[in-house]
């Protein structure tokens, strides 16, 4: 027979429960929900990037065939930059206009310029692997320079990712006629 009087208030092995978690648990809980903050944040980051890659690429495409339609009467470009024309014409994707410039997703200039009877899109500060994408879009280009240096036609994902080695600043310029 027991006859230990319980008291409120005094602990006994006999009536002690827990009540809460452990520091270990609290731990282990915090572990958990960073990694899946994480994987989150992973998968969030690389949506974005293809979305921006898939905006730039209707972004270069819609400035390709707008200059083509501005002069399509006449093919001679001139040999000035006509970047602030297609602004003030509307001819420009409305996200890139910047005041009397056009910026790309990654904060970069983008210029458009008339080479006599051909035209230069030149898109600066792409990141690498943006860039590797980015060149081949399918403009039916006349040239291709990345970074500088003239690239064979067709473009190949070996020459391009030799070509755009910048982390975060390379430069395109597609000549289209």
């Amino acid at each position: 027979m027991n006859t230990s009087i319980s008291q409120p208030g005094r602990y006994t092995v006999a009536n002690s429960r827990q009540a809460g978690a452990t520091l270990v648990e609290a731990v282990l809980f915090l572990v958990i929900v960073v990694v899946i903050l994480l994987g989150g944040f992973a998968l969030f980051s690389g949506a974005f990037s293809t979305s921006k890659i898939q905006n730039e690429m209707n972004y270069v495409q819609t400035l390709s065939g707008n200059v083509e339609s501005l002069y399509a009467t006449n093919h001679n470009y001139g040999t000035a930059d006509i970047t602030a024309s297609l602004v003030s014409t509307k001819d420009a994707p409305t996200p890139m206009i910047v005041g009397t410039g056009l910026v790309n997703s990654w904060g970069g200039a983008v210029t458009v310029a008339g080479v006599t009877n051909d035209f230069t899109i030149t898109y600066n500060a792409v990141p690498q692997k943006e860039c590797i994408q980015l060149s081949q879009a399918s403009l039916n280009p006349v040239g291709v320079s990345i970074n500088a240096a003239a690239q064979t036609l067709p473009l190949t994902v070996a020459a391009v990712t030799a070509a755009c080695t910048s982390a975060l600043s390379n430069v395109i310029v597609w000549t289209l006629t």
